[in-house]
């Protein structure tokens, strides 16, 4: 999360050493001040919890799993809240990015996307239990039509790396508009 940290620290720098925060005002400085909070937040708590991995105990690494999910979810909605603030449009997100990529397998894990959100040949369930693994392996269960069950596995620590990249990314298109906006 350290891009996304250098991003926001940043931003905040440039908005409080220029003429922004004279502009902004009422429910557009709120939504900034807010979306700057929850970034920050967030990116704190979950590059923490990456340098601790889950917890060896089931009952607590899946509450931890589920928090940081619940915790990338909530940064990106902050990313958009400020991207629109500052920007003036929500960022424009490429499918397979890997900011989608984290959704989907945020939703795969709860067994949303197995039975609506995407077509499949067949019905599918899938289900997420306690004990699944650190984040260079996560396991879930993929029930098919049948009976057939799989266990697909995916590397959250790299998803969060190239997603990290990538909202940094975007947290530098909002300073460069800060820029050319407020000198």
């Amino acid at each position: 999360m350290q891009q996304v940290l250098n991003g926001r620290s940043a931003i905040s720098s440039q908005f409080q050493n220029s003429t922004g925060w004279t502009k902004l005002q009422g429910d557009q400085y709120a939504a900034y001040s807010a979306s700057m909070s929850l970034i920050q937040d967030t990116a704190e708590a979950v590059e923490a919890h990456l340098g601790a991995d889950f917890s060896s105990e089931p009952a607590r690494a899946y509450l931890e799993f589920w928090g940081v999910m619940q915790a990338i979810f909530i940064q990106q909605d902050a990313i958009h809240e400020l991207h629109l603030v500052i920007a003036g449009a929500r960022p424009i997100l490429p499918p397979g990015s890997a900011w989608v990529s984290l959704r989907e397998v945020k939703n795969t894990c709860a067994g949303q996307a197995a039975n609506g959100c995407k077509a499949a040949a067949a019905a599918q369930r899938t289900f997420m239990g306690r004990s699944f693994g650190k984040y260079e392996r996560i396991t879930y269960e993929l029930w098919e039509a049948g009976g057939r069950v799989r266990h697909p596995t995916f590397n959250l620590r790299r998803m969060i790396h190239d997603y990290d990249d990538e909202a940094g990314q975007i947290l530098q298109n909002v300073l460069v508009t800060m820029r050319l906006r407020w000198p």
